[in-house]
């Protein structure tokens, strides 16, 4: 006999960030020991009531809501990627391209989305592996049955699902069309279910809930055109639309409608998570009375049969003292019982028998119960499981509670729960529950390996060969798969860059099947066109407007290896280079490169003057200078994590420095062919090359150009350079940075380092002179950057910098003192707009020299004011 209540069903609408007001009403809920039945769920309310269903507490989904990292998530770039985990190649690629456009068998690939939506993708699909149930199959075997709402972009059909993977399921739902791609399932394409039904009152039909309450979060409209400034903002107000005609007939199908005071909340805003939840829990407190009474009054079916006045037993499976407790536990039921049918309903509502029924004698007005009590549990026996996670005392633990005396069903369950959260809280995600049982007081309860018994692969257009997933996988099916094995396997796939969207699901062994006792892990990869070429546009006040075409295969032969080159050209600088790129060979660490170059430079020289003016303009141009290299270079060398590499590489080539025109003391000039031997260093794990918030690059370099060909005199090269970005707040980072270089006598003006402007290819950073300002065999600079990142914008998102470097550079080591510094100081702001960044920086530089080559020192004096900017990336 089932107890004497409704079953309850919930209907959770959609509204983005409203929609987590849910975690508040379904808190209410459990307070008031309201019970939930079943779950139908629209875009965010298919998010919070497929995790509710399958094992997450109200609790837990609050503190989820609090860590995720909503701006990401929702972000609206094309890409989702950490720069700070990629290969360096890719980095290098990825920073110089504004637009990049792929072709597929030379045919235009236009993008369905904005996004990717892998950020999401991972989120959810980490989340369901990690939850209490498995979250794979027929979510009716889920603690609270669920189903997810989702529209069939295709056929503009409404698709409910009820089974597969729940990760899946709760993604497809709450997929806005335009900002992220739809989720391919068989023939539909589909994409958020508010589009159809946004409150899904009419889905609790699916499972004759008795009782059904509407959960409605879709908050309000944007009041004025002038607030929808952003796309997600306009898809947001287009799909509140759509929901406002869907409404009336389901909220007339809802037994009580839980509407939380959102005030004019928007959907796009995650900023107060807190007053969210509590307007939620504040709702859903106010009406769980009224819930209560509502779904108890559904007594059992059929005409009441009248005790009263009757004789009154209570029979239990034998006179064992261990009944003794449930007899007092039940005997006020049974003594002021009026109606048999009511009287069992309550003692099921107990919680604490698995069967009971009556005996009526009419003639002698008796009523006989018949009691089945859960069995006592004496004794716990725990197998299986990850050896040596867990000690038998920490096993047992959550069961001392019941041990010896009478507990309830959901006593029980959430034994088992605590047992299966020890092993999730240890990370270990497949580690799951066999069917438990209870025999002559042992509690049998057994344990999943917590390993994997395969791993499939699934791909969508099936480019990349198995070497380059397997490596990338971490996952040992030798040993229990834990969490973060699991994220390294979706992160290390996705940051190969040949996918656009990585999916992990786990599918557990049937129950009945007691051989299996793996769960299988399912890699879904939806892969991008190898084909791709990038632009980027760019304009500075030292080389004028520059632009860049870059045509690449980005997974060769499915190896995640490139060919391709790329073009530059501008008025002061040309670049053709053709280059081939093997991040990892085959499985192991190692990576190769080779390029053939062209690489043409022409720059103004001047004569650096120090004045004692502050206002002065006396520095003495002397002359414009070409040079030309072109030739062929190869590397070979290991990874070092994804933002590292060590290599030796060999570059012969033809270099000839000119000069253009001349004003003055010309720099040396001339023409040879050289073959270089080097090895290098670089790591780099910046979050962006132009506005880093945090990470460093670190750069060591050491070359020697020997006496061969037509170069008459050895020389050799060493050269380092450090950046340390310290975050101080969220807004604010410190820039700490170094660098030196050392040559031999000798090198050609082609090989030299050059110091100053704002950093390039050419020369290194130095704020405060102009670009190229200091040629030289050996430089050294030290700098000191504070950035800071306003909350309003400027125009356009900005960044506001204050700058402080120091150095020189000499033709002999010979030179080198502290009392030749340049010192540097100047003040930038960096936009970040849709074609690039936008960079405007005034500097000054000081010293206690006349010239920057002086050797003696003299008063303080003041260079030309230099003003830097620039618009795109550089490249």
């Amino acid at each position: 006999m089932r107890p004497a209540r409704k079953t309850v069903g919930l209907a959770l609408s959609g509204g983005g960030a409203n929609g987590l007001s849910q975690i508040g009403v379904l808190k209410a809920l459990e307070e008031e020991n309201v019970p939930v039945d079943f779950i139908a769920g629209t875009s965010m309310g298919a998010v919070i009531g497929g995790l509710y269903s399958c094992g997450y507490t109200p609790l837990e989904l609050e503190k989820i809501a609090h860590t995720l990292p909503w701006s990401s998530i929702v972000t609206i770039g094309r890409d989702d990627y950490s720069r700070s985990n990629v290969f360096l190649e890719q980095q290098r690629v990825r920073d110089r391209a504004t637009v990049a456009i792929r072709f597929e068998k030379f045919k235009l690939v236009i993008p369905r989305s904005l996004n990717s939506a892998q950020a999401l993708t991972e989120t959810l699909d980490l989340l369901a592996l990690g939850a209490l149930y498995p979250a794979g199959g027929d979510f009716g075997n889920l603690p609270v049955q669920f189903r997810a709402v989702t529209t069939d972009l295709v056929t503009g059909k409404r698709v409910t699902i009820s089974s597969g993977s729940l990760s899946e399921a709760m993604r497809a739902s709450s997929t806005i069309p335009v900002l992220f791609s739809p989720i391919r399932r068989g023939s539909e394409e589909l994409v958020d279910g508010g589009l159809v039904a946004n409150l899904p009152v009419d889905e609790l039909d699916a499972f004759r809930a008795g009782y059904r309450i509407a959960v409605d979060t879709h908050g309000s409209m944007y009041a004025s055109g002038r607030e929808l400034d952003l796309p997600w903002k306009a898809a947001d107000q287009a799909m509140t639309i759509l929901t406002k005609l869907q409404y009336p007939a389901q909220l007339e199908r809802a037994d009580i409608v839980i509407s939380p005071d959102l005030q004019g909340h928007m959907a796009t805003d995650f900023s107060d998570i807190d007053e969210l939840v509590n307007v939620g829990y504040l709702k859903g407190k106010a009406l769980a009375g009224t819930i209560k009474r509502s779904i108890s009054d559904g007594g059992p079916e059929g005409p009441p049969v009248n005790i009263r006045g009757w004789r009154r037993e209570v029979r239990f499976p034998s006179d064992s003292p261990e009944y003794i407790e449930h007899y007092r536990i039940v005997s006020g039921i049974v003594r002021n019982a009026t109606d048999a049918k009511r009287a069992l309903a309550e003692l099921l509502g107990t919680d604490l028998f698995t069967r009971v029924r009556a005996e009526l004698d009419t003639r002698r007005k008796r009523v006989l119960f018949h009691l089945e009590p859960l069995p006592r549990i004496e004794r716990v026996r725990i197998s299986g499981g990850p050896a040596g996670v867990l000690s038998p005392d920490l096993q047992a633990a959550p069961f001392q509670p019941l041990m010896g005396r009478a507990y309830t069903n959901r006593e029980g369950t959430r034994a088992l729960e605590s047992l299966v959260r020890a092993y999730r809280d240890k990370g270990y995600v497949l580690v799951n529950l066999r069917t438990p049982s209870l025999t002559k007081g042992t509690l049998s309860v057994a344990l999943t390996s917590g390993k994997t018994g395969a791993i499939a692969v699934s791909q969508d257009r099936n480019i990349t060969g198995p070497t380059p997933v397997e490596r990338e996988i971490r996952i040992d099916t030798s040993r229990a798969v834990v969490f973060s094995d699991a994220k390294e396997s979706i992160d290390n796939l996705y940051e190969t860059g040949v996918f656009n969207r990585v999916s992990v699901t786990a599918e557990e062994p049937r129950p009945d099947d007691e051989h299996l006792n793996s769960a299988l892990l399912k890699f879904k990869l939806d892969e991008k066109p190898a084909t791709v070429v990038r632009i980027g546009l760019r304009y500075d006040e030292t080389n004028n407007a520059q632009a860049l075409v870059d045509y690449r295969n980005e997974n060769l032969w499915g190896s995640t290896s490139s060919l391709g080159g790329w073009l530059k050209a501008g008025q002061k600088n040309n670049i053709v280079n053709l280059e081939f790129n093997m991040p990892r060979i085959g499985s192991t660490q190692l990576t190769m490169s080779s390029r053939a170059f062209y690489d043409q430079h022409l720059f103004d020289h001047s004569n650096i003057v120090f004045d004692p003016q502050f206002l002065s303009q006396s520095s003495v141009e002397t002359g414009s200078y070409d040079i030309t290299r072109y030739g062929f270079s190869t590397a070979f060398g290991s990874r070092l994590g994804k933002n590292g590499r060590i290599i030796a590489d060999a570059t012969l080539q033809h270099a000839e420095s000119k000069q253009d025109s001349e004003t003055g003391v010309a720099l040396g000039t001339g023409e040879a062919d050289l073959l270089s031997l080097g090895s290098q260093l670089t790591l780099d794990s910046r979050d962006s090359q132009l506005l880093p918030t945090k990470g460093n690059l670190t750069n060591i370099r050491y070359s020697v150009t020997p006496v061969t060909l037509d170069n008459s005199e050895l020389f050799w090269q060493f050269s380092g350079s450090h950046e340390e970005n310290i975050p101080l707040s969220g807004r604010t980072t410190l820039q700490l940075s170094g660098l030196f270089g050392v040559s031999s006598s000798g090198v050609p003006l082609s090989e030299q380092f050059f110091l100053g402007g704002p950093g390039t290819a050419y020369s290194r950073r130095f704020v405060g002179l102009p670009e190229n300002a200091l040629p030289g065999n050996n430089i050294a600079a030290a700098g000191l950057q504070l950035q800071y990142s306003p909350p309003g914008e400027i125009i356009f998102p900005a960044s506001l910098r204050l700058i402080y470097n120091t150095g020189n550079a000499w033709d002999r080591r010979g030179e080198i003192a502290l009392a030749r510094l340049i010192h540097g100081v100047g003040t930038a702001v960096v936009w970040r707009t849709p074609i690039g960044p936008a960079r405007f920086t005034v500097s000054k530089a000081f010293s206690f020299l006349r010239n920057a080559d002086d050797q003696e020192t003299s008063t303080l004096r003041f260079s030309d004011t230099v003003l830097y900017f620039s618009l795109g990336h550089d490249f």
